[in-house]
């Protein structure tokens, strides 16, 4: 103990092992002045934490927000590329049926004006086989006179750039109510819109 006394003052181990302070005449009961972790420290490695889930969670809810953002654009995307496709698609399908119908209509005038023409040759044969008639050529008086197209043809086969037909004059009515009469023949030519005609059979 005399050298403890002697000692300068200072903080000193006991025979517990704890710390003492000896201001240099006599122990003083002062608080262990071992250094103990400052709670601003705890705290502050709790706030880093913290911070750190925050952020996470901030970054996960900005990539997720992001995310549903940039689904949501491309959806509205496709939703409008397939709202202009069908949209076109139906301009396209009206189109092709004006098309359609504008074709038709012309095609059906074209027919009527055909049959019309055959109206034409039958009247022109008629007015022939009249002349034939009042000169003796055929016997008459005659009765009517009728066209059709030959080999298979048709006046309704707009393809077609000529018709030949083959018309009948009769002259009589038999007694089954056949009739008897004299061939005639006509060629249609479509394109240059004439015909010509003249007696026997094409």
């Amino acid at each position: 103990m005399h050298e403890e006394h002697n000692a300068a003052p200072g903080w000193y181990p006991d025979p517990d092992g704890q710390k003492r302070y000896w201001d240099g005449a006599q122990w003083l009961d002062l608080p262990n002045p071992e250094p103990q972790p400052p709670q601003w420290k705890t705290l502050a490695h709790s706030k880093v934490g913290w911070i750190t889930v925050s952020c996470l969670i901030l970054a996960l809810g900005i990539g997720l927000a992001m995310k549903l953002s940039h689904d949501a654009n491309a959806r509205a995307e496709m939703a409008a590329a397939e709202s202009a496709t069908s949209e076109a698609q139906q301009r396209e399908a009206e189109r092709i049926a004006t098309e359609n119908a504008d074709r038709e209509r012309r095609e059906e005038a074209e027919r009527a004006m055909r049959r019309m023409s055959i109206t034409q040759v039958e009247s022109s044969i008629m007015e022939m086989a009249e002349g034939h008639a009042n000169s003796s050529i055929i016997d008459g008086p005659v009765i009517s006179v009728s066209c059709s197209p030959v080999s298979g043809g048709s006046v309704d086969d707009l393809l077609a750039l000529t018709t030949v037909l083959e018309c009948f004059a009769a002259t009589e009515v038999n007694p089954n109510g056949s009739r008897s009469g004299y061939k005639y023949h006509a060629t249609m030519n479509w394109e240059e819109e004439t015909y010509t005609y003249g007696f026997g059979a094409p």
